[in-house]
């Protein structure tokens, strides 16, 4: 099957990517955001590689990606982490996968967990002081741990702050996702060139936890993308 209309971006820091070529990774083709100096990695099903540096995590990426295409986005854009060989978001990932091939490569699909009382409550009280990768290839490169406070904490009053009341009932987690192109372009290069301008500050930013969080608000709402609840554990 044809999936042109479809850009699958990687933020990649010192992953090996060997999962690009594993069912039903090997079927589609890959822009890597390289954000190291190592560029050792599985390259036979990358399209395209850009250097960039390691500021924001994944989060920092996506946004990125968005703002420096926001004219000539694809019509569907999946976001992966280059860890996609952890346990539970190589499951993610290839769930998420297995549904665009579903609806014949012509719909974006985001897969989030119900949060009833929806992400402004469920997280308000969120904060965070430390975190390190859980990737050990990453990790060995980069054993920072302490996060960079987000200018506006806790995230209840960073999320009011930046897309006010809206009651959007389902997150996910890991940074996979897809999107279509019209839930992006909805709002205008503007709002996402704020969200990144957060996330420069630093190669750990606590507002990245934030962002991850988010991005059901972020392209609030979802029209044209589907939505798929599914609680992974």
């Amino acid at each position: 099957m044809n999936y042109d209309n479809i850009d699958i971006v990687v933020s990649r820091y010192n992953e090996d990517l060997k999962w690009t070529l594993e069912e039903p990774f090997n079927e589609f083709n890959y822009i890597v955001y390289n954000k190291s100096d190592n560029n050792d990695f599985e390259k036979t099903r990358v399209k395209e590689i850009i250097n960039i540096p390691n500021l924001g995590r994944c989060d920092h990426t996506y946004l990125y990606h968005i703002v420096e295409n926001y004219t000539n986005l694809n019509n569907i854009l999946v976001f992966f982490p280059g860890s996609l060989n952890l346990g539970i978001k190589k499951t993610i990932a290839t769930d998420l996968l297995n549904r665009i091939k579903n609806n014949n490569g012509n719909s974006a699909v985001f897969v989030g967990r119900l949060l009833k009382n929806g992400v402004l409550d469920e997280f308000k009280n969120f904060h965070l002081e430390n975190w390190s990768s859980t990737d050990q290839n990453n990790l060995e490169k980069n054993k920072e741990s302490i996060l960079y406070p987000a200018n506006i904490r806790p995230f209840g009053k960073w999320f009011l702050h930046n897309f006010g009341n809206i009651k959007v009932i389902f997150s996910n987690y890991y940074g996979i996702f897809s999107v279509d192109k019209k839930d992006i372009i909805q709002h205008r290069k503007y709002r996402y060139e704020k969200l990144v301008k957060q996330l420069e500050v630093t190669s750990n930013p606590e507002v990245g936890h934030y962002t991850e969080r988010s991005w059901a608000a972020i392209f609030y709402p979802l029209k044209y993308t589907k939505i798929k609840i599914k609680n992974y554990n």
